[in-house]
């Protein structure tokens, strides 16, 4: 249910089993090729490197997904249950709707990435880096995003639904009709004005107050 906010699920169609995700990468990069329709279980996508790289319509199961760096990498149509994404280089990456379930993604470095239609959902991305991203539009359901970082992300369309963003980084990224109630936002890092417009509940309001500097007296 993804409440207040049209985000397309993935179009998958019959997958194929895949294996060698990561020979499969290589290869494609080499033959300008494409990763289409395959469903990878307990696999890995790492230390690859090249110009451009394309993977739609494709299932992750239990997989680790640790590209090198990819000028251009694109996922389109894509589920990823249950898979490692700590520390990945995904700077710059196209995500479109994609899907993230039960996934880990500590560390991971999302920033200038353009996320279209992409749900999270009981991630992990503590520390995670979001910075400069494009949102249009994205939603974290339930996720820890303690310390993670958001600046200068541009959340064209953007939902928080329960989850954690615990001393997180939002300078520099407008909070404008986001609703943060359901999320815990202690200790949120901010700059200046991002949270004109934002939605929070009266006990984040006095949380935010102080953090604010403002005094709030009888």
């Amino acid at each position: 249910k993804r409440m207040g906010m049209k985000i397309a699920p993935p179009t998958l169609g019959e997958t194929r089993p895949g294996s060698e995700l990561t020979e499969r990468a290589r290869r494609a990069l080499l033959l300008r090729d494409s990763v289409e329709g395959l469903a990878f279980a307990r696999d890995a996508l790492e230390d690859v490197e090249g110009e451009r790289l394309d993977i739609s319509q494709c299932r992750f199961t239990r997989c680790r997904i640790a590209p090198g760096r990819i000028k251009w990498l694109s996922f389109t149509d894509c589920v990823f249950e249950n898979c490692d994404f700590s520390g990945a280089l995904l700077r710059s990456a196209s995500l479109w709707r994609v899907e993230l379930r039960d996934c880990t993604a500590a560390g991971a470095d999302f920033s200038e990435s353009s996320l279209q239609s992409v749900l999270f959902q009981d991630a992990m991305l503590r520390y995670a880096n979001f910075s400069r991203a494009k949102f249009h539009p994205a939603r974290f359901e339930s996720c820890c995003l303690d310390g993670a970082a958001f600046y200068e992300a541009k959340p064209k369309a953007l939902a928080f639904a329960g989850g954690s963003l615990a001393e997180a980084e939002l300078g520099g990224m407008p909070l404008k009709g986001i609703d943060l109630r359901s999320t815990d936002i202690r200790g949120i890092r901010l700059t200046g004005g991002e949270l004109k417009g934002a939605i929070v509940s009266p006990v984040q309001a006095m949380e935010l107050a102080r953090l604010l500097g403002v005094e709030i007296r009888e």
